[in-house]
């Protein structure tokens, strides 16, 4: 149905437009807090390797020595206003009250401090006031400029550099492509070789003469879902497995459970963020013995909305060997332009 949509695609671009404008020419502006700012953001709607980005560089910083605070606005949450979802040292707020990404991020990153919050602003004040926090990333903040960043970030998937697409409502794109302009740096993600990327950076350089570094995705473990406990990764190798997910690139998944050597039967997709029934679950456990596999296997996304304590969920996480695969980037060009960009700060 989507391409119906695309009469309305000059309209969202003139509102981006006028709204980006009104941010350029300071008849808008944004709010400042006392320490530096790192916005990471996208220019689509779905999966671009952004919350990966996020980790690594929140690692970066805590190993420079730094109190780290991701600021987010929690999509899709059930819960509203300021919320902290990790205090630094444990987590404070299960995926349905804290979106599913937030939650993911306070499970992995001990010692970063984690708050969603519609009002950025807000809880960016509050990690600097209540929890000494002397750098802030703002997750998914490239179209959020109501916030002063002082690094501006902006990933761009392989993919969506070849085939850019429509912008929203018939496509994914929040904002055209010239967009790129106004990022101080660019992060392509899912490359899969250096010759990839320096392709991709050609094409990107068109547009922008600010630095542009590669990242590669690698999984770093297998994890059961229900103890979090990893398992050898060589071990899965020809193991067979039924998969699903609930993200925004589910091609990139299937991808990554191929890396590792899984045999995959069944490869169930649903909408991203999507919050699971209890007959989709029940769905999925058919899959696993009709097919014989050894595995289910999901996302880290989606095993952050599986730690909900709902009862329908601890049932399926304590029956079912679920496990999921935790990534992490690599960075394999810009080394050097990432350390010069965050020394800066």
């Amino acid at each position: 149905m989507r391409p119906l949509l695309l009469p309305l695609v000059p309209l969202y671009g003139a509102g981006v437009a006028i709204r980006n404008w009104f941010f350029d020419f300071g008849f808008v502006r944004s709010e400042e807090v006392r320490v530096p700012v790192i916005s990471v953001g996208n220019l689509s709607a779905g999966g671009s390797g952004k919350t990966p980005f996020v980790e690594l560089l929140s690692k970066r910083l805590m190993l420079a020595g730094r109190k780290v605070a991701i600021i987010s606005r929690g999509y899709r949450r059930e819960s509203t206003g300021m919320l902290v979802v990790s205090n630094g040292a444990v987590q404070c707020a299960e995926a349905s009250d804290a979106g599913d990404e937030p939650a993911q991020m306070a499970a992995k990153l001990t010692g970063v401090v984690v708050i969603v919050d519609e009002r950025r602003a807000r809880g960016a004040m509050y990690a600097i006031e209540k929890f000494n926090a002397n750098v802030i990333i703002l997750d998914d903040g490239f179209q959020h400029r109501s916030l002063k960043r002082n690094l501006d970030i902006l990933v761009l998937p392989v993919a969506e550099v070849e085939n850019p697409g429509w912008m929203l409502p018939a496509g994914n794109r929040r904002e055209p492509i010239a967009s790129i302009q106004r990022a101080s740096l660019i992060v392509v993600s899912r490359c899969e070789s250096i010759e990839q990327f320096r392709k991709t950076e050609a094409v990107v350089r068109r547009r922008t003469g600010n630095p542009i570094i590669g990242v590669m995705t690698k999984v770093s473990a297998f994890r059961r879902a229900s103890s979090r406990f990893s398992i050898d990764i060589g071990g899965i190798r020809g193991k067979k497995a039924v998969a699903f997910s609930g993200i925004g690139n589910p091609d990139s998944f299937a991808r990554t459970l191929n890396s590792v050597g899984l045999d995959v039967k069944a490869n169930v997709v649903f909408p991203d963020h999507h919050v699971y029934r209890e007959s989709e679950l029940r769905n999925v456990k058919n899959l696993l013995v009709q097919t014989g596999a050894d595995y289910c296997v999901t996302t880290e996304k989606d095993a952050a909305r599986l730690s909900s304590p709902k009862s329908e969920y601890r049932s399926f996480l304590e029956d079912t060997p679920l496990f999921f695969v935790e990534i992490e980037q690599t960075i394999i060009a810009g080394e050097t332009e990432l350390n010069q960009g965050i020394g800066k700060l």
